[in-house]
């Protein structure tokens, strides 16, 4: 049985969706939503609505979890994966993380 499971990645990003079709197991499948900076700095937070707007087209397509892929967006402030976690669950329906939760 394959597993399905969401990324947001910064629109910018051109290697994760390659890695991910590379590194996973056959039994894991990846579908990517792609999220714009907030800002001008290189490594600014994606834009809240762009958060929950790809979280929900996410959640629409049945995967089981999403992660958002931009670990230096969870340094902007102390609240950010929380906030961020529960919009993206909000949205979707379905558990979700920051890649910087999951790497602990």
């Amino acid at each position: 049985m394959t597993r399905h499971f969401g990324v947001l990645i910064p629109s910018t990003n051109t290697t994760v969706e390659i890695e991910y079709s590379r590194l996973i197991s056959p039994l894991l499948q990846a579908h990517f939503g792609r999220v714009l900076t907030s800002g001008t700095a290189p490594f600014a937070p994606p834009k809240e609505e762009d958060v929950a707007y790809q979280s929900r087209l996410l959640g629409m397509s049945k995967v089981e979890v999403i992660c958002l892929s931009q670990t230096s967006a969870s340094l902007f402030t102390d609240e950010y994966d929380e906030v961020t976690v529960r919009r993206m669950t909000e949205s979707s329906g379905v558990p979700s993380l920051t890649s910087a939760q999951a790497v602990g």
